[in-house]
Order: C-alpha cells, then structure tokens, then sequence
C-alpha cells in the first residue's frame, strides 16, 4: 500500500496516541536478548527483522483508543485484504509471491470472546510457510498464542515468527511466519488451533488443504568445514521465488565453548548482493557426548540470473555487558558529520533532507564488515525533542551508501541514536553451484 494510493492513512494513524519513549527499550532489549545463550537442550529464535517487529507488536499493545475518524473507517474498508494480503508486505518475498499470484486464499474467520481471528492467505513453496491473518476486536492488540498446528492428523513441531501492522485500533494485518523442525509434504491438511490472543484465552480453530505453490531449486552441498572445533556443514540451499532457505547442522564436542555465540551466515550472490534475512531459527540437543544443532535461515529470495553464491559464517562476540549507547544532538552538527559505532565501525551522515512530513537522511557505512541492503547490524534512529522515537529500515543505494526515511514534520531537537556494535567474527567461505 504506497502512501499515494491511501494518502490520508498517515495522518490518521499519526493521530494515534501511542508512548513511543517505549521504543527504545524494546530495541535494546531486543538487541540483547538476542545475544543470550541458551541451554543445550534448546529451540530458540531469533532473527534480525524480530527488531522490528517486536518494537511494532510491543507498541501494539499500547493503543488504547477505541473511536476510530470518519476518515480511518472509510480508509480501513477499502483497504484490499482477500487475494493481494502480501502485495505490500515489508518481506520482498511476500511481496512476489503475492503479485505473481502464488498465494492463496483461505478466507476462514474464528470468534471468541469478542474477538475475529480470519486466517485470510498462506504462501507454501517448499522454502516456507507464511499465514496471513487479521484480528479484529474492540482493543487489537496484534499478539497472539503461539499456535498447536496438525499436518495430517499430526501434531508437528515448529518455530514461529511474526510481524504486521495495525490497519485501525480495532484492526490489525499480520503474518505468522512457520519453519517446521522436519520438511513437510509438497500437499497437506492443516489444522490450526489458538488458544489465547493476548491474555484473553479462547479457542480459535482453523482447517484446510496446503499445495506447495511452486517448484524449488534443492542443492545439497553436504560440504563440512571445521570452525572452533566444530563440524559445519550446509545440509540444503532452497533456491524458489519467494525466498532462499539456508539449512545447516553443526556438531560439536559436548563442553566445547569456543563457539560461544551462534553461528549465522551472510548469503551474497555473484553481483555481490547480500540477501536480507528474514528469519532464523535453531533447534538442537544433546547425544553420546556431541551436541548437534540444526539451524534454518530464511532470505530474500536471489536475483534472476544468479549462477553462484557465498555462504559467509560468522558470530556476533557475547558479552554480559549491554551495548554502549551512542546519541547525536542533530542541531549541533555540521555536515558531514560521524558518528561512532564502536568495533563495527562509523557512519559518516552526508546529507540530510526536510521535507513536509519526513527527514531523509543518507550516510555511508564505513567498516570493512559485511553489511546487508537493510544495514540492520548497525541500525540507527531518530528520536525528536518530544521523546518520540523513528525507527525505519535503511535502503541501499549503491556500495556502502544508504538512505533511511523517517516519518516526522519536526525540525529541531532532533536525535540520531545507535549502540556501539561488536565486529562480527567471520570464517571460511562456502561456495555453491546454482544450477540452471
């Protein structure tokens, strides 16, 4: 959805009252959360757009105001939900499954205690499983249970992910990513049963028949690299249209700490594109003296053309001492100005545009790290003179130069806040083969 196309959605949404202050620590206890190890026995989450989008589930809750203006209402009636629900969706590969029609429409609504659970599309291809749903009650709050999900009359394991948006107070447009502990089949039955959204129990049950939509590239390397004394291997690379998937065992001796943090993986292609990751997820145990993981990662999916790509592992360095946080008083800066992001490197800002209803701002990344289209390792925001906090995802323009935007009329008083970073620790490169 552009704003061109529902101008006034903006303002509305602006009218709002939600306590932004919060944002900032929901940012950094993301940001720290997501360094904590874990037992060995374990199934864990984690993901780098999970900053995102728990910072909007967290503010999601904190809307209060149950009148909705003239204006909303005619808004949210119009807005298309059956048959285009990924069409705008902040995941590039929602967005191409949606427009290329690889969807499809479920359509089945759930009420209980006063609230509407529609599971409205799913997206099935092999790489993964993304459920469009939306909530409608009298307060929306967008979180729901973490669902029991049969496949065949079988009740299966999974890690779940989620992100959305709220469309009115009452009304909120989400997406329930599932990345199942075992490959599933190319057609199934699938039973969904949620029994709480929010605090307010209920039952919540959702059947119908999954089809994988399209057919996947598969490449099973099986290629083994020994990093800090631990066995890597690349079990599978799913290549399909809507998304990568990057599955990956790692053995290791039991009480072996020189991996101290776990292992993720930077996916580049041959024209040096570095695919975002959408989601990342672990599962792993304990036997005869080896602990064994089995890790998933779900990325943008690659350009057409590509013929290779490099796998790049590396960790992020634990620490029990939370980030350094780094703020910018915009007003007494003069252009070009750094700003400093501890071991990963700075951020030289070059330009800063205001325009009626929001601050582009375009800066290069200077640091010998790998950085992503998005530049989520090294996220920066704005916070206003109000305590208002901004926090968008970066774009890439070209190399290491970025553009962010960032919704706000306000001139003065204004923030750039960040965190010193720790320098990722890469390791040998896998190479893979994409076949024709």
């Amino acid at each position: 959805m552009s704003n061109n196309q529902w101008p006034d959605l903006k303002k509305e949404m602006d009218k709002v009252s939600v306590p932004m202050d919060k944002l900032d620590s929901i940012i950094a206890n993301t940001i720290n959360e997501n360094r904590t190890k874990t037992s060995k026995k374990k199934v864990v989450f984690y993901s780098l757009s999970a900053a995102v989008s728990a910072a909007v589930l967290g503010l999601g809750v904190l809307i209060g105001s149950a009148s909705v203006s003239p204006a909303m209402a005619k808004i949210a009636s119009n807005i298309p939900i059956i048959g285009t629900f990924f069409n705008d969706s902040w995941d590039e590969g929602l967005r191409i499954a949606g427009k290329t029609g690889l969807t499809q429409v479920v359509d089945q609504s759930s009420k209980d205690n006063g609230i509407t659970l529609t599971m409205n599309e799913y997206f099935y291809d092999g790489t993964r499983l993304t459920f469009g749903f939306t909530q409608e009650s009298l307060f929306a709050t967008g979180q729901i249970e973490h669902p029991t999900i049969e496949v065949n009359g079988k009740e299966i394991n999974f890690i779940s992910g989620y992100s959305g948006e709220f469309v009115t107070p009452q009304k909120y447009k989400g997406t329930m990513d599932i990345t199942p502990t075992e490959e599933l089949p190319e057609e199934f039955d699938i039973k969904l049963r949620i029994d709480a959204v929010d605090l307010i129990p209920g039952k919540w049950e959702f059947n119908f028949p999954v089809k994988q939509s399209n057919e996947v590239t598969v490449i099973r390397p099986q290629e083994v690299k020994t990093i800090e004394g631990a066995e890597v291997e690349i079990s599978s690379l799913k290549v399909g249209p809507a998304g990568t998937d990057l599955n990956v065992k790692v053995v290791k001796d039991e009480g072996n700490n020189k991996l101290d943090s776990y292992l993720n993986f930077y996916v580049i292609d041959d024209n040096g594109n570095v695919l975002d990751t959408v989601t990342a997820s672990g599962i792993g145990d304990t036997k005869n003296g080896k602990e064994i993981e089995k890790l998933n990662f779900l990325y943008a999916p690659l350009k057409e053309g590509s013929k290779k790509v490099r796998v790049v592992p590396y960790t992020i360095p634990m620490s029990e001492k939370r980030l350094e946080e780094v703020i910018i008083p915009l007003d007494e800066q003069t252009l070009p100005f750094t700003v400093d992001q501890g071991e990963f490197g700075k951020v030289l800002v070059t330009k800063i545009i205001h325009e009626q209803d929001k601050i582009v701002m375009y800066f290069d990344v200077e640091s010998d790290v790998i950085v992503d289209d998005k530049s989520s390792r090294n996220s920066l925001w704005l916070k206003d003179a109000n305590g208002k906090s901004l926090f968008t995802l970066a774009e890439r323009i070209e190399g290491n130069t970025f553009k962010q935007e960032f919704a706000t009329s306000k001139k003065k008083g204004l923030q750039i806040k960040t965190y010193k970073y720790p320098k990722p620790i890469m390791y040998e490169e896998f190479k893979i083969d994409i076949p024709n």
